[in-house]
């Protein structure tokens, strides 16, 4: 388990900081990062037991995260180790995995 100051330090605003999504709130228009609101939301995605989650949700977006109807059954349960993938890419879940959605004819 990692704590907040473990996953956002110097390291991570470096890497990160230009990139959180402006949704949450964590930095405004001149750049100030806001500690409290990415501890709110380090808290939110449990970022101590799932950092690459924490740091992918900040990144894109609440919205972004693999939901459970989504995911191929082979990569069930490897969510964070995709999520670290997807940093180290700069990709998103979907083109890392190859996930194409169904067609609309299969879904009804």
């Amino acid at each position: 388990m990692k704590r907040f100051e473990d996953v956002v330090n110097s390291e991570f605003l470096e890497k990160y900081g230009d990139k959180i999504d402006p949704v949450y709130g964590a930095v405004d228009k001149n750049g100030k990062v806001s500690y409290r609101v990415l501890e709110d939301v380090f808290m939110k995605y449990q970022g101590s037991e799932y950092p690459n989650q924490f740091i992918y949700a900040l990144i894109h977006g609440p919205q972004s995260l693999i939901d459970s109807w989504s995911i191929p059954a082979r990569f069930r349960g490897q969510e964070e180790r995709i999520y670290g993938l997807c940093l180290q890419r700069d990709t998103d879940w979907k083109e890392a995995i190859g996930y194409k959605q169904p067609k609309e004819d299969v879904l009804l």
